[in-house]
This record gives structure tokens, C-alpha cells and sequence, in this order.
């Protein structure tokens, strides 16, 4: 059974869209936006078929401890069937439900992962969330990974969608990002990426990614 959250606080979201030509993976600087309380039929049938009794949360305001628990979520697009890959999903995260300290906005393709802590405030402008370990992730081409859950580690290959139009970035964990990265770079040409165990891989414009033999 998979059951369905809104976020309770209603607070208005702020986003700015990620450029490709940003210097950082995944964090976008705000502007302001409104708030979206819908649930995407698409969303409802991947999580149905991807895990059995997950909660989704979708757009919406959610502090960390009450509206959600604390730890690992994947946040994904809206539609995440195969034509879709490369569309996005977004959400801010504050320090606390007084929202005078933003951790950042954070955007994503396909889908991404991040750390939630008791007391943070998330809110949810564009895609839905649900418990990492229950997300049903599988390798793509675009998105976020976890070697040794969602992937395995290893030597990877990974070919640009288009040369200079996306990136790769390797991360240690998943709560703020710029403090736990390991390596970033743009996608010119084939690259091939070392992954350890429970490291975290992001793509985005990535047009194939295929295991090397160590």
C-alpha cells in the first residue's frame, strides 16, 4: 500500500531554475515562486510499482520531525517515465521552520537524494518525495545514485547527452552538498569515474554510463 502526504505549513517556495553553466552541481539560487499541492498521477503509479507500503510526500511544506521523518529521501520529477529522464525536480531546504537560514535550493534530474534532519524545514516546489531505501532506484543516465544500494561501486565510463551540456559530481554524503563533495566536472567527452562503496553519484545530460572491467 502506498499512502499520500501534502505538506501542512503552506509556506510559498522559493527557486530559481539551475543554469547548465552554473560552476556548482544541483543548488540553484532563490527567486520567488508559488506553492503546488498537486500530486502527479505518474507519481502515484512509479511509487506503486516501485515499493510497497512507502508514504509520498508531494509538493508542498514539511518541517523534519513532525509533518516527516528524519533521514535519507529521494525526490523525484513529476513524470518519471523513459521520455521524461531529463526533466526536473526541485526543493529548498531551511535550517528550521523559521526560515531565516536556507540551506539551499536544490534541483535535480530525474530524481536526487538528500539527508533530512530533525528540525529542518523542507519545502517541496516541484516533484515528490519518498524514503530512500524504499525509492526503487535503478541505474539511468540521469539522477542520483548510491554505490552499494543503487548501484554497485566500481570503474564507470560516462558519455556527455552532448559535449559541455552536463556534469558529474561524486559526493561522501547527501545533507549540504558543497561541504561533502568529492569530485565535480563538465561533460566534454567520455569520462571514466571511480565509485566506492556508499558514495553518491549525480548525472545530469548524461547520455550513457556503462561498468568498466577493474
Amino acid at each position: 500500500m502506498v499512502r499520500f502526504k501534502k505538506g501542512t505549513k503552506g509556506a510559498g517556495a522559493l527557486i530559481l531554475a539551475l543554469s547548465l553553466a552554473s560552476s556548482y552541481p544541483a543548488v540553484s539560487w532563490a527567486g520567488e515562486t508559488e506553492d503546488t499541492e498537486r500530486i502527479m498521477e505518474t507519481g502515484e503509479r512509479k511509487r506503486a510499482e516501485s515499493s510497497e507500503d512507502a508514504v509520498v510526500y508531494g509538493p508542498g511544506s514539511y518541517v523534519i520531525g513532525e509533518d516527516i521523518l528524519p533521514g535519507e529521501y529521494a525526490v523525484f520529477t513529476e513524470d518519471t517515465s523513459e521520455q521524461n529522464a531529463y526533466s526536473t525536480c526541485t526543493i529548498t531546504l531551511y535550517k528550521d521552520d523559521t526560515d531565516a537560514r536556507r540551506i539551499g535550493t536544490f534541483q535535480f534530474q530525474h530524481h536526487g537524494l538528500i539527508s533530512l534532519y530533525k528540525g529542518q524545514h523542507l519545502v517541496i516546489t516541484k516533484g515528490y518525495a519518498v524514503e530512500a531505501d524504499r525509492a526503487g532506484i535503478t541505474p539511468g543516465t540521469t539522477g542520483m545514485y548510491k554505490a552499494g544500494r543503487d548501484m554497485e561501486p566500481g570503474t564507470y565510463r560516462i558519455t556527455p547527452l552532448t559535449s559541455g551540456s552536463g556534469y558529474y559530481a561524486l559526493y561522501n554524503d547527501v545533507r549540504y552538498y558543497y561541504d561533502y563533495i568529492d569530485e565535480y566536472a563538465a561533460l566534454f567527452e567520455p569520462v571514466t569515474v571511480n565509485i566506492a562503496n556508499g558514495q553518491y553519484l549525480e548525472l545530469f545530460d548524461a547520455g550513457s554510463i556503462e561498468r568498466v572491467p577493474d
